[in-house]
C-alpha cells in the first residue's frame, strides 16, 4: 500500500541513521501531493525540522524548486517571529520578577535544546507559565498590563490571554509572521481532570521544583529535565484527548530521547517522580512507544519494563490505532470523511470508565456553550452578523460537523475494538 504524503514525511525525518530508504520515498511523491503535504507540515509544525533534514541530507533535488521556496520564505519569517517572541518572553518574566510572582516557564524557550536544538525550528503560538496559587490574581495583572486580553478557558486551572496581532492568522504562511498572534497561558496545575474526566493527579508540578535554565541570553526558572519530559508526555496526551495532536510533539520527545534513553540517572529520577501512579506510567509507555514507531526513537530500559505490564486494552490501542490518531487533521480546519480522531476514546475509557453517552452530552455542553458566547457577541455587537471574518473565525459548523463524523466512525468501531481485546485475551490464555 502507498505510504500518504504525511506518512513518507514522518519517515523521512525519524532518527534511523539510514535515510537512503526515506529519501526514495520523497522521489516517490507527485506534483499533486506537495501542496497538501507543505499545508501539513504547517499543521504539525514540522515545515523547519523537514526544510533542515533536506538541506543536511543533500536531498534538495527531490523537492519541487516552488516547495523550499515557500519553506525558506516561511523560516525567514518564523526567525523574525522568535526574535520578536523572545523579546516579550523575556519583558514578561522580568515584570513577573519586580512583581514577586513565584513561576515556572513550560514548555517554549524552555525545551531548548534538551527537546529541539534551535528555538528557529519551532513554531510558537504562546507563553506557558506555571503559577503558585498566591501569586495568580499578580500574574494576571501584570499580563493585562502588558497588554493581553482575558480569553475564555474550559479549564479552571488555566488563564489565557490573548495579544491580538496586526494579523489575523492561525495556519498556513501566516502563522509565522511576527505580527501573529500568540497568547500567554497561566497554569495552576498542569493536569485538569474535569476537562479530560481522568482521575485527578494534584500537584504534579511546583515551582519550588525547578533549575535556572539559559537560552539566547535569557535566564529563567524551568523544569528539571525528568518534569519536563513528563509534561511533554501529559502535553500529548492531553492533545490527543481534545482529537488533535501536533506531530512535532512527537518528533521532540523523540530528539529528547534520542539523547538521553541511555541516561541511567534521569530514568531512576523520572521513575521516583512518577512513582506507583499507573495511569501516569501508561501514558508514558503509549507516548513513547509512539515517538519510537513514527520516528524511530530509542526507548529508555524503564519504559519497556513498564511496557510490559500495561493492561492489554492499552496495548489494543496502541499497536492498532495509535498511529491513525498521530496522523489525524486539525479537526477545527479540515473536514475529512469519518475522521479517525476519536478513536483515542477507546484508550481513554480505560482511565475514567466513562461511557460515550457521557462524552456525546460533554460535546453538546462545549457545543452550547460556544453557541452562548457567539450570542453574547452578536448582542453586544450587531453589526457581526454580517462580518464574514469573523463568522470563518468561529468554525463552529465545521467543529460541530467533525464531531458527528468522528463520532459516527467511533460508534462503527466498536464491533472490532471488541473483537481486537477479545482476542488478545484468548492469546494471553494459556492453554490447557
Amino acid at each position: 500500500m502507498r505510504r500518504t504524503a504525511a506518512q513518507q514525511i514522518v519517515n523521512f525525518l525519524s532518527f534511523s541513521s539510514d535515510s537512503r530508504p526515506s529519501i526514495a520515498g520523497l522521489r516517490d511523491f507527485r506534483q499533486r501531493d506537495w501542496k497538501p503535504a507543505l499545508r501539513w507540515l504547517d499543521d504539525a509544525g514540522l515545515a523547519f525540522y523537514f526544510l533542515r533534514k533536506v538541506k543536511n541530507t543533500n536531498a534538495k533535488d527531490t523537492v519541487p524548486t516552488w516547495v523550499m521556496s515557500g519553506l525558506e520564505q516561511r523560516f525567514a519569517a518564523n526567525r523574525r517571529r522568535v526574535d520578536e517572541m523572545a523579546r516579550r518572553f523575556d519583558f514578561l518574566n522580568r515584570k513577573f520578577n519586580d512583581a514577586g510572582v513565584r513561576y515556572v516557564v513550560l514548555k517554549g524557550h524552555s525545551l531548548i535544546p534538551e527537546f529541539c536544538p534551535d528555538a528557529h525550528l519551532r513554531h510558537q503560538s504562546d507563553f506557558d507559565y506555571l503559577i503558585d496559587d498566591e501569586s495568580l490574581p499578580v500574574a494576571q495583572q501584570v499580563v493585562v498590563e502588558a497588554g493581553y486580553s482575558p480569553k475564555p478557558s474550559l479549564s479552571s486551572q488555566e488563564s489565557i490571554f490573548l495579544m491580538r496581532g496586526r494579523e489575523h492568522a492561525s495556519r498556513g504562511p501566516e502563522q509565522y509572521s511576527a505580527g501573529a498572534p500568540h497568547a500567554v497561558e497561566l497554569h495552576l496545575d498542569i493536569w485538569d481532570s474535569d476537562v479530560h474526566r481522568l482521575p485527578s493527579m494534584p500537584s504534579l508540578l511546583s515551582v519550588d521544583r525547578t533549575k535556572t535554565h539559559e537560552w539566547n541570553g535569557l535566564a529563567f526558572p524551568a523544569l528539571t529535565d525528568e518534569d519536563a519530559f513528563l509534561v511533554q508526555v501529559l502535553h500529548a496526551c492531553q492533545h490527543l484527548f481534545t482529537y488533535w495532536v501536533r506531530m512535532a510533539c512527537f518528533l521532540e520527545i523523540g530528539f529528547f530521547l534520542n539523547q538521553r534513553a541511555s541516561d541511567t540517572s534521569l530514568w531512576n529520577r523520572f521513575e521516583q517522580r512518577v512513582g506507583d501512579n499507573v495511569m501516569l506510567r501508561e501514558f508514558a509507555v503509549v507516548i513513547t512507544e509512539l515517538a519510537a514507531k513514527l520516528f524511530a526513537a530509542p526507548i529508555p530500559l524503564l519504559v519497556r519494563v513498564w511496557s510490559k505490564e500495561i493492561r492489554p486494552a492499552t496495548r489494543v490501542w496502541i499497536e492498532n490505532y495509535a498511529q491513525h490518531c498521530a496522523f489525524c487533521v486539525v479537526p477545527a480546519h479540515d473536514l475529512c470523511l469519518f475522521p479517525r480522531a476519536k478513536l483515542v476514546l477507546f484508550l481513554q475509557q480505560q482511565y475514567e470508565g466513562v461511557s460515550i453517552k457521557k462524552h456525546l452530552a460533554r460535546n453538546r455542553l462545549v457545543k452550547f456553550s460556544r453557541l452562548s458566547r457567539m450570542a453574547s457577541s452578536i448582542k453586544d455587537k450587531p453589526s457581526l452578523i454580517l462580518n464574514a471574518d469573523w463568522w470563518t473565525s468561529q468554525l463552529f459548523l465545521r467543529r460541530s460537523l467533525f464531531h458527528s463524523l468522528a463520532g459516527l466512525r467511533y460508534l462503527c468501531e466498536i464491533p472490532r475494538w471488541r473483537w481486537l481485546n477479545r482476542a488478545r485475551i484468548r492469546s494471553a490464555s494459556p492453554i490447557l
